[in-house]
């Protein structure tokens, strides 16, 4: 597992899921991030949002393992672990022990490298296109720090 200390703490939000979490955010050439379009189906964490790709941590895996396995699940791309870097974690401020880690991808992608195994679709989008499209709260919050971070 990473150092915990290698995450910024970006504090408390809400919408975090109760659960924990390994999330990356991946651009192109461009600079446009890789979002995720969420199925619209019950009984699934924010339906038909935006948000980015990752999952839960399952037994047995460090956080890294975690963002490497769903990354490769949800988009067909394999990252190495010395192309993913901590960025920050966000806490839930509504359930007890929910918390997101975000990992930054090094690795720059291209659109045909992504095959979508989740969700009902992928964009690489601006920063300024994903704030006017209905994203997962906790994922703005990861995108305005990693915009200011830029």
């Amino acid at each position: 597992m990473n150092d915990l200390t290698e995450f910024e703490t970006l504090g408390a939000v809400p919408a975090v899921p109760s659960y924990v979490a390994a999330i990356v955010i991946a651009e192109d050439a461009a600079g446009r991030v890789l979002m995720q379009l969420r199925d619209d189906i019950s009984g699934i964490a924010a339906p038909g949002k935006w948000c980015l790709f990752g999952g839960a941590i399952e037994a047995g895996e460090s956080l890294v393992q975690s963002a490497q396995r769903e990354f490769a699940e949800e988009t067909g791309v394999d990252l190495a672990p010395e192309e993913l870097r901590p960025f920050v974690r966000i806490e839930s401020s509504a359930t007890e022990g929910g918390v997101l880690y975000v990992y930054r991808s090094l690795r720059v992608l291209r659109p045909e490298e992504v095959v979508l195994g989740e969700g009902a679709g992928f964009a690489f989008l601006t920063l300024a296109q994903v704030r006017a499209f209905d994203t997962v709260p906790a994922i703005r919050a990861v995108l305005e720090r990693f915009e200011a971070g830029r």
